[in-house]
C-alpha cells in the first residue's frame, strides 16, 4: 500500500494533466517506471492496479551483486524515449526482498536529476539504516529521494500490518487524494481541524497503525533500534563466515543486510535444488526453524532473514548442524 500511494502521486505527476477527472484513458504517451530485476512485485501489482499495466515496469538487469545495472538503465530510458514512452520513475531498492541487494541510491538519484524523473526508494527492509550510525553509508542517496517507503513490520519489529510512505511533495501528494463529501467538510477549529489524513491516502475509514509505531518509539527509542538492526546485520554476516568455512556448504549471493541465501551442495544445480528443497521441508516440519527458499541467478538456494531480536550465534550453528544432518539423513535414504 505504501508503494501504490507513492505510485499513484507519481503517476498523476507524470501524465501532465487532470488524470482524476479524465482517467488514464487520457494518456498522449504510456509512463514507465524503472526498477531492477529484483525488485517486489508489489510494484507491478501497484501499476496494474492504477491501470498502467504490468509493461509500465521496465525491469533492469541487475550485476553480480544484485544491484540495478545504472548503465542498462540509461539506455532503456534512451530507448523508451525514442519509442515514443514516456519514463516517469526510477525505483531504487534499499534492501531487496530476495538477498537484500541495495541500489546505488547515489547514482540513481543523479540520473534521476539528468533526466527529469522522479526518483522512489523502495526502503521497505533497508530505508531504517539511517537509524544504525555504522550502516548509514550504506543508503547514502536515499535522502534525495522524492519518496520512500518503508514496512515498521520488518526491521521496526512492530506487530503486522505497519506500512509507511513519505512523499517530499506535500502539494502534489495532498492534490492526489484530497475529496470530501458534504458529511466531511474540513473545518478551522474542532474535530477535523487542520489535515485530514484520508486526504493522503485511498483510505477513508481506517486503524489507527501510526500509534504502535510511535508507541514503539517512545517506549525503546530510536537508538535501540539501531542497535537491534547492527546486530542482525552481524548475524547474518557471522552465518555467512560460518557457511564459507563449510566444505558441504556455499553462499549463493553476497550478504549485504540480514539475508543469507546459501545450499548444501551436491553434484549439479537440478540435484541441488531437490537436496535443499528437502532440507528446508524436513526442517520446518520438524519443528526446527523456519527457512525459506529463493532463487539467485539461476541458483536455488535457502534463504535466512534475520529479524528476531532473541536470536543468539548458537542459534545459528545449531540451525547449521540441522541443515548438515538433514542432509545427510537424505542422502543415506537415497543410497539405500
Amino acid at each position: 500500500m505504501a508503494n501504490l500511494v507513492a505510485h499513484t502521486v507519481i503517476r498523476n505527476l507524470a501524465a501532465g494533466y487532470d488524470v482524476r477527472k479524465m482517467g488514464i484513458g487520457a494518456l498522449k504517451k504510456p509512463l514507465r517506471f524503472y526498477a531492477s530485476d529484483q525488485v517486489h512485485s508489489c510494484h507491478q501489482k501497484a501499476l496494474e492496479t492504477l491501470g498502467l499495466g504490468s509493461e509500465a515496469l521496465v525491469e533492469i538487469e541487475s550485476d553480480d551483486r544484485q544491484r540495478m545495472r545504472i548503465d542498462v538503465l540509461e539506455a532503456a530510458i534512451a530507448q523508451d524515449r525514442a519509442n515514443r514512452l514516456q519514463p516517469a520513475c526510477v525505483i531504487g531498492t534499499a534492501g531487496t526482498t530476495n538477498t537484500g541487494a541495495i541500489d546505488d541510491l547515489t547514482a540513481i538519484a543523479d540520473l534521476c536529476e539528468r533526466e527529469g524523473l522522479w526518483f522512489h526508494v523502495d526502503g521497505c527492509i533497508g530505508g531504517v539504516l539511517r537509524l544504525v550510525p555504522e550502516h548509514a553509508h550504506l543508503v547514502a542517496g536515499i535522502e534525495r529521494a522524492g519518496s520512500v517507503a518503508i514496512d515498521p513490520h520488518k526491521w521496526l519489529h512492530t506487530p503486522f500490518e505497519a506500512g509507511a510512505v513519505l512523499i517530499k511533495d506535500p502539494e502534489a501528494h495532498f492534490a492526489t487524494f484530497e475529496m470530501h463529501g458534504p458529511y466531511l467538510q474540513l473545518q478551522e477549529r474542532g474535530m477535523i481541524a487542520g489535515k485530514f489524513l484520508a486526504d493522503y491516502g485511498l483510505e477513508l475509514s481506517r486503524g489507527f497503525r501510526a500509534l504502535k509505531i510511535w508507541m514503539a518509539f517512545k517506549e525503546q527509542g530510536s537508538a535501540k533500534f539501531g542497535r537491534l538492526i547492527a546486530q542482525d546485520i552481524d548475524l547474518a554476516r557471522y552465518m555467512a563466515a560460518q557457511i564459507e568455512a563449510h566444505p558441504l556448504l556455499e553462499l549463493v549471493a553476497p550478504v549485504d543486510l540480514n539475508i543469507v541465501c546459501f545450499r548444501h551442495i551436491a553434484a549439479d544445480e537440478d540435484a541441488a535444488k531437490a537436496l535443499n528443497t528437502e532440507i528446508m521441508l524436513r526442517i520446518q516440519e520438524l519443528g526446527l526453524a523456519v527457512p525459506s527458499d529463493t532463487t539467485v541467478q539461476g541458483k536455488h538456494a535457502l534463504r535466512c532473514a534475520f529479524n528476531n531480536h532473541r536470536t543468539q550465534p548458537e542459534d545459528i550453528d545449531g540451525f547449521l548442524g540441522d541443515v548438515l544432518r538433514v542432509a545427510e539423513e537424505i542422502q543415506s535414504e537415497q543410497q539405500a
